[in-house]
């Protein structure tokens, strides 16, 4: 899963960046069986396995997960939101986003998207 490619070419790679990488892969896997099923608990399950922790948000439609190990951050958002306008009825749009951050820079992000 893990491609040392993706990491910093110079010096060693944290234990930690080592770590969050794998555990980005295997969310984002999850989050392509979630959309394909239309089933977010398929990725927030292997988001919780690999230690990302439900976090209140105001105001969202939806809920997030994260982890944090030394600065960097691992971190899922589930949302949602209506497609129907007036006089026509639409499926809901559901959101998964994935991004790995080391304080503010995002190093990595993904993003599934399907309907219910």
């Amino acid at each position: 899963m893990y491609n040392r490619s993706m990491a910093e070419t110079a010096g060693e790679v944290p234990a930690a960046r080592i770590r969050l990488e794998r555990a980005f892969e295997y969310v984002a896997d999850a989050m392509k069986q979630a959309a394909g099923r239309g089933d977010y608990q398929i990725a927030s399950s292997e988001a919780q396995r690999h230690g990302l922790v439900e976090t209140p948000v105001a105001k969202l439609l939806g809920t997030v997960w994260q982890r944090t190990d030394q600065n960097l951050i691992l971190w899922l958002q589930w949302r949602y939101y209506d497609q129907s306008r007036p006089f026509s009825i639409q499926k809901d749009m559901n959101v998964l986003s994935l991004e790995l951050r080391d304080g503010n820079k995002i190093l990595r992000q993904a993003d599934e998207r399907y309907e219910d």
